[in-house]
């Protein structure tokens, strides 16, 4: 049940001030690598469970993923966007970008307010403004341990390239400053070895990160509880060792990218100035080599395939989550029958998923945790006759949107 979609052609100072670069002198500026981000809503095509949780094990990186050639400006295409815009985003980001969209209260972190042209993730240094690429790589890729969602599941390329155009409308500052260039990493090393850890180790501790960071990297120090954001919001410095949460990816490039970079509305400063090329790569060193896991977009192929030992199904029922709402709303059985169930949620809720259960069926029937890169599915038989509810097994919010989280699954009795 997707939505009707926009015909794409193929063809070939509201910004808030941005902070000063960080200079290495007497190693007074720490280093504070913050990747937090926005939201999103939702939406439309389903991958089956299998594929998608196969995609999901390998790590996403921002700074590695191949932006495909853009179609030509026009405005069939910002109209497109609009289009795909209120259908898909709205819901988190608002209908003007204001950020106040009927999901917003409940996403944390809160989604990104468009119309300020404040972006954090992007190739560009400081407060300059992103590349369309860096918008698409967003946009395409979600953002780990957030509510934004990787729409490259969901929308096409095309699609995504004309979200990028409508993006760009919803503050003047695109027009005002255009995009700035990107910064020049230079040539990534081939391999990380212990002496670059060991001098990106001077480096953290010359440069004073641990009074965000912490000494040992868990985002606990002295100043972390006095960090806000432009907007006022409290932001707590990274913990290195949790590179799930890592927002743009946790590989060498991305952590050297926003060391390059920073992140503009945050206190996190651009040291593109302050670091050579070669102190750059050492100090990113130092940060992965901190973390104690690594991201592997979640979920599992068993956890996927929970009740597969019940053998083929004789349903099979594709729902999905949209807005907070199950598509279909209801779904009907007969007695003894064999359920598959593959839920593909199109928004990350606050960040861990939507879930599946049914009253009356216990540990039998359900999910938690599905996520737009992670579809879960659960096959179980419908022995018990009757009219039952299903709702979100994961929180979904303690306002308005949660119970909304429901439908009904009606088990019509066996004929005798």
């Amino acid at each position: 049940m997707s939505p009707t979609r926009p015909h794409i052609p193929r063809q070939g100072e509201p910004h808030a001030p941005p902070l000063r670069r960080a200079r290495l002198r007497n190693g007074t500026m720490a280093i504070l690598i913050l990747l937090v981000v926005a939201g999103c809503a939702d939406g439309t095509r389903t991958p089956s469970a299998r594929t998608a949780v196969k995609e999901a094990q390998a790590p996403i990186s921002w700074t590695h993923y191949d932006v495909p050639e853009a179609p030509a400006q026009t405005a069939e295409l910002a109209a497109a966007g609009a289009k795909l815009y209120e259908e898909n985003c709205s819901s988190c980001h608002g209908a003007t970008g204001a950020a106040d969209g009927v999901c917003a209260g409940f996403l944390s972190p809160q989604p990104r307010d468009f119309t300020t042209g404040i972006y954090r993730f992007k190739t560009t240094p400081g407060g300059e403004m992103p590349t369309d690429e860096d918008l698409f790589r967003t946009v395409s890729l979600g953002l780990h341990s957030t509510g934004m969602p990787p729409w490259r599941y969901l929308l096409s390329d095309e699609e995504r390239w004309a979200l990028v155009s409508h993006l760009k409308t919803l503050s003047p500052t695109f027009a005002e400053r255009g995009a700035g260039n990107p910064v020049d990493l230079g040539t990534e090393p081939t391999n990380v070895t212990d002496e670059m850890v060991a001098a990106g180790r001077e480096l953290y501790i010359q440069a004073q990160c641990g009074k965000c960071h912490g000494e040992t990297g868990y985002g606990d120090g002295p100043s972390a509880l006095t960090l806000v954001d432009a907007f006022g919001n409290g932001i707590p410095p990274r913990n290195y060792h949790r590179a799930g949460d890592f927002k743009r990816g946790h590989t060498l490039r991305d952590v050297a990218l926003t060391i390059h970079t920073g992140n503009n509305g945050t206190p996190m400063p651009a040291f593109d100035e302050a670091l050579s090329e070669e102190q750059v790569w050492e100090l990113a060193s130092y940060v992965l080599s901190l973390a104690e896991s690594q991201f592997a977009g979640g979920g599992t192929p068993a956890a996927a395939d929970f009740g597969e030992h019940l053998g083929e199904p004789d349903v099979v029922v594709k729902l999905m989550e949209r807005h907070w709402k199950y598509i279909p709303d209801l779904i009907r059985v007969q007695q003894g029958q064999i359920v598959r169930v593959e839920f593909q949620p199109t928004d990350n809720g606050l960040g861990v998923g939507h879930g599946f259960a049914v009253d009356g069926y216990d540990k039998s029937a359900f999910i938690n945790g599905a996520m737009v890169q992670r579809p879960k599915s659960v096959t179980f038989r419908a022995d018990k006759a009757g009219t039952f509810t299903f709702y979100c097994a994961t929180q979904c919010s303690t306002g308005p949107l949660h119970p909304k989280m429901n439908g009904t699954l009606i088990v019509e009795p066996a004929e005798s």
